[in-house]
């Protein structure tokens, strides 16, 4: 995918997320202010700063590119096999097992104690005398079995620390396949801007608000909330989340379940993992998940590193802990430098410890306002203490009211209200140019328009509600009509609607004087049968000419009989 292409993506995931972190909470007054050069800036900045991120975990066959993160479930994910684990061992321990009698006895032993889960007690401590037979000091109750594993191969000679040597890389699978662990669920390893700026659930969610904190994105509560842009724009962060249904796309945005930033700067072996946060406050009893989710994401990287998975996971608090630094104005919460938090840093064993660089977590984030540097809360002090304008988005102290094209009202400066609106002389506001209209001399807006005007159907133009006129087309149905297309209708002298003047028809009335009526009230009338016109019928059923013209025959023919 093209970076422009990635860019148009990371938009598009932005604003869908905006739209869902606001869809169940009343608290929307901050996401209101988010302005299209915070949204164009982000997901500029983010694509290319996660570009090194992006380019490994895309080589991973769970990369879903149109999230932009992997998606870790349990086709990814298995319990330990231990078939497996027995051919590894065996030959991790090939030369140790060059040997015979009770040494060769007590190798097998041991081996049994990480290779077969169904030891009974007395198996058990069989396993646990040999090791101590074969290597005093490895064996503690607290130890994790990797560790008693690589301790008794450095008692029986067979370790080679060398970095990339045949021993770590058999080791490592070794201990991958002992701590693997099929999950049911989905994880989410994300560098999606959407992700970051919802890390938290929104406050003020009418479902109950779950996993809020000081990074909410509808809340000036606390100063931290800056912290989303700004992990969301650095080279290293990424965060690692589960969804109350990863059915709903909607609940990647406004309804994580656990949540965790994690660092890293690809091929140094250097893992950060901050703390973790569910939905019952976090650090406690979240240990066992948090362990999980930093063993399936060192996996991860190791397997797309093509390096063996071996680490050693310290305090994000102890004497390591300068290993990583906060960026400069980072205006985030660092919680991986508290000790109640349990961050941890992770080093893998190629990691140069003598020439590596620290990570550098969380840069500045991003005025949802103006879309400027800031490091610290969601807006900048020019967007907070000033006013901008709501057109050119400029600081403006002098704000003018106007509607934009869709009737809503905005605030605009001077030099926006000159160029792009105009003053309706209706309703007396102005408006966007685009809503405007000019009527019988005036400068209307859309709203005045439909309100106070109405179109003419027979010409087109605009005109006051009181100076256009009812009337019926050719066919009868009913039209509104302005005063000079009026002249083009005539008035029924029976109905006194207005008809086409083409369509009226001539009646002649019982008295002789002639009237023109409509189609529908000519039904009402007779024809004629010597002149076949319209008439108000005579008593001889003719109309008034026609009935004297035969009375003046009828006198003619008597006066011709009578002589």
């Amino acid at each position: 995918m093209e970076m422009q292409e990635i860019i148009e993506q990371a938009e598009q995931n932005i604003r869908q997320a905006l739209e869902d972190y606001g869809a169940h909470t009343g608290m929307t007054e901050v996401l209101d202010d988010v302005s299209d050069s915070f949204i164009c800036k982000l997901a500029e900045d983010s694509s290319y700063a996660k570009q090194g991120l992006r380019e490994l975990f895309s080589k991973s066959p769970v990369w879903d590119g149109k999230l932009d993160a992997l998606v870790i479930n349990g086709t990814r994910t298995h319990d330990p096999d231990y078939n497996r684990l027995i051919e590894l061992g065996t030959q991790i321990l090939r030369d140790a097992l060059a040997c015979s009698g009770d040494r060769y006895y007590n190798i097998l032993q041991a081996l049994n104690l990480f290779c077969c889960p169904q030891q009974s007690e007395t198996d058990r401590e069989l396993s646990i005398k040999a090791i101590n037979v074969l290597a005093p000091k490895a064996y503690t109750p607290t130890k994790k079995p990797s560790r008693v594993f690589k301790a008794l191969c450095v008692a029986l000679g067979v370790a080679d620390e060398t970095a990339g040597s045949e021993f770590q890389r058999l080791f490592a699978q070794f201990a991958d396949e002992m701590n693997s662990k099929k999950i049911g669920f989905k994880l989410y390893v994300s560098i999606n801007p959407a992700h970051f700026i919802t890390m938290s659930n929104p406050k003020g969610d009418q479902r109950g608000q779950t996993l809020t904190s000081c990074h909410s994105f509808n809340s000036t509560e606390y100063q931290y909330n800056n912290g989303c842009s700004g992990y969301a724009r650095d080279d290293v962060s990424f965060i690692v989340f589960t969804v109350a249904d990863p059915g709903d796309p909607e609940t990647f945005n406004n309804r994580k379940t656990t949540r965790q930033i994690f660092a890293y700067r690809p091929g140094s072996g250097l893992l950060l993992q901050s703390r973790m946060y569910n939905t019952s406050g976090g650090t406690r009893g979240a240990q066992a998940d948090s362990k999980l989710y930093r063993d399936l994401v060192q996996r991860e990287i190791s397997m797309l590193e093509n390096v063996p998975n071996l680490w050693k996971t310290v305090s994000s608090t102890g004497d390591k802990a300068d290993w990583v630094r906060e960026g400069i104005g980072f205006g985030g919460y660092a919680d991986w430098t508290y000790s109640e938090f349990d961050g941890h840093i992770s080093f893998r064993n190629d990691f140069d410890e003598e020439n590596g660089e620290p990570l550098t977590v969380g840069t500045y984030g991003l005025c949802i306002r103006c879309g400027n540097e800031i490091d610290t809360k969601l807006y900048c002090d020019d967007c907070k203490s000033g006013r901008y304008c709501d057109d050119c988005g400029e600081p403006c102290s002098d704000l003018n009211t106007a509607y934009d094209n869709e009737g809503h009202e905005i605030q605009v400066c001077d030099s926006c209200l000159e160029n792009n609106f105009q003053y309706c002389e209706v309703c007396g506001r102005y408006h966007d140019n685009e809503s405007m209209n000019y009527v019988d001399g005036r400068n209307v807006c859309n709203h005045c328009l439909n309100e106070y005007y109405t179109q003419c159907d027979d010409c087109g133009s605009w005109h006051k509600n009181e100076d256009i006129y009812d009337a019926h087309d050719r066919n009868g149905y009913s039209v509104s009509v302005c005063e000079s297309c009026l002249e083009n209708y005539s008035c029924c002298d029976e109905c006194d609607e207005y008809y086409p003047a083409e369509v009226m028809v001539e009646l002649v009335r019982e008295n002789g004087e002639r009237e023109y009526i409509c189609i529908s009230c000519s039904r009402d009338y007779e024809t004629c049968p010597h002149c076949g016109k319209l008439i108000e019928a005579c008593g001889d059923g003719t109309c008034p000419n026609c009935g004297a013209f035969i009375e003046q025959e009828d006198d003619d023919e008597e006066k011709e009989e009578a002589v």
